[in-house]
């Protein structure tokens, strides 16, 4: 009888010692998770880049991470071939949001810097621009637009906030040359009541004062398009995307050949 009880002693402490320790490790990642604010899946540290452009001798280079303790997009500008750098500038100045997938472009003295970001309560792709070199930078464009069937609707909001899926909410690219400015990201349709994304590209053809109406450059109703990158080469627009049908990676490309303003078919890279 006395082992009996002297064993109940002895496993009732530990029981309550391990209950304690699961409700520590428990409120603590929750702390972290609500310190960080991560509103997409997965962002991390590991997840940024510093992506960079040359125009001349200038060297620009933006790039995303939570230093500040909140997720912000930075940028830096050298005027001699990287051997001196100005002073950082946080371009995204988001204290109430998350901004990530910051891309940068340049074309004589113009420098165009795209991003994410959720502080209106769900993902809008955003572009700032430099008109002297990206010493001083304008006020934040707005690209999504709701009004129409766009890169970025508010049906999808719960798919982009959903910690089982590890999707990027916009993979936002930009390109420029001359007057021309291009901005491609992936999102979903107006119409889309779940989140299969398509390739959307917005033009400028006046350095940014203005942008068209966005282009669905992939049209693939039911068919995940990720993955999209561009290259600009005098009035010639490419883009590339991945398409998953049945389980199977498509690479696939559309051409412009007048500043993105129409764009010829879809071609199957994969093709013969």
């Amino acid at each position: 009888m006395i082992n009996k009880l002297s064993t109940k002693r002895i496993i009732l402490p530990i029981i309550a010692a391990l209950i304690l320790l699961v409700a520590m490790v428990s409120a603590t990642a929750t702390l972290r998770q609500s310190a960080y604010a991560y509103t997409w899946p997965c962002i991390d540290r590991s997840e940024g880049k510093a992506p960079m452009t040359i125009s001349g001798n200038n060297l620009y280079v933006a790039w995303w991470g939570n230093g500040t303790g909140n997720y912000e997009v930075m940028f830096k500008a050298s005027h001699d071939n990287g051997q001196t750098f100005g002073d950082k500038i946080n371009l995204s100045n988001s204290t109430n949001g998350t901004s990530v997938e910051a891309d940068v472009a340049a074309s004589r003295n113009n420098v165009y810097v795209t991003y994410a970001d959720n502080k209106t309560g769900i993902a809008n792709a955003y572009i700032r621009i430099s008109h002297d070199n990206g010493n001083t930078f304008g006020p934040e464009v707005i690209l999504t637009d709701y009004s129409s069937s766009l890169a970025a609707n508010k049906t999808i909001a719960h798919e982009m906030l959903s910690y089982s899926k590890k999707t990027s909410p916009y993979e936002l690219k930009v390109a420029a040359q001359g007057d021309n400015v291009y901005v491609i990201a992936t999102g979903g349709g107006m119409n889309d009541t779940t989140y299969t994304p398509d390739v959307f590209i917005r033009t400028s053809n006046d350095s940014g004062k203005t942008f068209g109406k966005d282009i669905n450059l992939s049209e693939s109703q039911g068919i995940s398009s990720t993955r999209a990158q561009i290259e600009v080469s005098g009035n010639n627009v490419f883009v590339t995307w991945w398409e998953i049908s049945n389980h199977k990676d498509i690479p696939m490309m559309r051409i412009s050949h007048d500043n993105g303003q129409t764009f010829g078919e879809a071609i199957v890279l994969t093709a013969k």
